[in-house]
């Protein structure tokens, strides 16, 4: 029974060192990220994670204009570009919508730097930001 203690004992003090000692890094990178983040404005804090990877943040305010709750949005990229970045930040930048695997799946088509009209898909309505291969292509209502 002593020696059962012990070993918890141990195990107890052993979490506990290993959660400081990492935590010292975290902490760091939070204070760092909290530094370099509060000064902004809060729309320019919101497109930060498009603009630190070289993204346009404004081009996912624009998408979030065509999408409601509700919607399930498929994300078409071309190969020029990061797909999982995109995907990953339209899932965030995009909710309440809901990100989906295929455009079957999808009532709304997000196209970024690409045509929607190469997924061979019937659209109700379609908006083009511009001169951009940006697209809104809204397959079906909600």
């Amino acid at each position: 029974m002593q020696r059962a203690r012990i070993v918890v004992a141990a195990a107890v003090i052993l979490a506990l060192y290993s959660a400081w000692h990492s935590g010292g890094h975290i902490w760091h990178r939070i204070a760092s990220d909290h530094n370099a983040f509060a000064a902004l404005a809060p729309i320019d804090r919101l497109r930060a994670p498009a603009t630190t990877i070289g993204v346009e943040g404004y081009t996912f305010d624009w998408y979030r204009n065509f999408l409601v709750k509700g919607d399930r949005f498929y994300v078409q990229v071309d190969n020029g570009h990061n797909p999982f970045q995109v995907r990953l930040l339209a899932g965030y930048y995009l909710l309440p919508a809901v990100e989906v695997a295929e455009p079957s799946q999808a009532n709304v088509i997000v196209s970024y730097y690409t045509d929607p009209n190469a997924l061979g898909l019937h659209y109700v309505t379609q908006q083009e930001a511009g001169l951009q291969p940006i697209f809104v292509s809204r397959v079906a209502e909600p």
